[in-house]
């Protein structure tokens, strides 16, 4: 589920943004701890090597090839890689995120517009709505790894409400080898024209609203199905994963102190590299935004929480529809 902290910043106060850096949980800390811990110490090992381990005339050919890693980093072009590849992520992650599902205008439009206050009124308004939930678990099966581990069978929706024995059959009785999810928004559709034929819907355009908020929801499964059909080609986060990678491999070099050869010579030598670390946190932090954001529907920290959206529609929207 993605980690709310949006009560941390409803206002500007330092010890608030301050509150909001060191949280860990979905931090940027959490994320980027292995790999620097792995960094930092395969950078004192060739620092202790160095300037502890390699005779004068080897710490001379070892300084000319520090040079060349730090004269090569500059063709790694890692901002612009990483922020168009970040951009391309984000904004795929958008669309995913608009096209979730919520089923409130479905529900909505057929409380109001199919009416009947007896028991069979009452059918056609929670099967209608009820259908469409079942749609979209069905195709969330398909794309939330949670979801899967939930419903690991079509057999376990029955249980859960979803689906009725009889209607498990009757699903089950269509062939066909792929995603099924448009069956129970068939269903529903069906149900709305006999709620018309029955006089239970005033007019064809009311029938015309309802069907339309059915489609759209079919829109919004059909955006997300083909989000998780057609991925990002592999290649595109291979060439990105790897120039970062790549980056700081050479960067344990290019970022070693140099030993000065006099105390006059003016060079910096620091034993810790503070600016090395921090740009470490920074470029390594934005390329695991893009990996957290790669897939939404796994099981990092700011990943959808699809259970609840499948909770939420079927328990809270149905005690409305009466």
């Amino acid at each position: 589920m993605t980690v709310p902290y949006h009560h941390q910043v409803a206002t500007s106060k330092p010890h608030l943004i301050l509150k909001l850096l060191f949280r860990w949980k979905g931090s940027v800390w959490k994320s980027v701890l292995v790999e620097y811990l792995i960094w930092i110490v395969s950078y004192f090992i060739i620092y202790a090597i160095y300037r502890y381990a390699l005779p004068k005339y080897n710490q001379k050919s070892l300084e000319e090839f520090i040079r060349f890693c730090d004269k090569s980093l500059g063709f790694i072009p890692l901002n612009f890689m990483l922020s168009f590849f970040v951009t391309t992520v984000v904004n795929r992650w958008t669309v995913m995120f608009t096209n979730l599902g919520l089923i409130d205008n479905v529900a909505l439009f057929t409380a109001q517009y199919v009416q009947g206050d007896d028991a069979r009124g009452r059918m056609f308004r929670r099967n209608i709505v009820r259908y469409c939930c079942l749609a979209h678990a069905i195709l969330l099966r398909d794309v939330s790894m949670k979801i899967r581990r939930r419903f690991p069978t079509i057999d376990s929706m029955v249980p859960a409400g979803f689906m009725m024995p009889h209607e498990l059959e009757k699903y089950e009785s269509i062939k066909n080898r792929y995603n099924k999810s448009w069956v129970p928004l068939n269903w529903a559709l069906s149900l709305l024209n006999i709620a018309k034929e029955e006089g239970r819907v005033d007019s064809e355009y009311l029938e015309y609203a309802v069907a339309t908020e059915i489609r759209n929801l079919r829109a919004n499964m059909i955006t997300i199905w083909q989000h998780d059909w057609v991925s990002i080609p592999v290649l595109y986060p291979q060439v990105v994963f790897a120039a970062t990678y790549i980056y700081f491999i050479l960067a344990l070099f290019a970022r070693q102190f140099i030993i000065p050869q006099d105390q006059l010579s003016g060079e910096v030598d620091l034993h810790f590299p503070i600016i090395s670390s921090i740009t470490f946190i920074i470029y390594v932090g934005w390329m695991k935004v893009a990996m957290a954001l790669l897939n939404p529907f796994g099981e990092d920290d700011d990943d959808f929480d699809c259970n609840f959206l499948l909770d939420r529609n079927l328990t809270v929207l149905f005690p409305e529809l009466d």
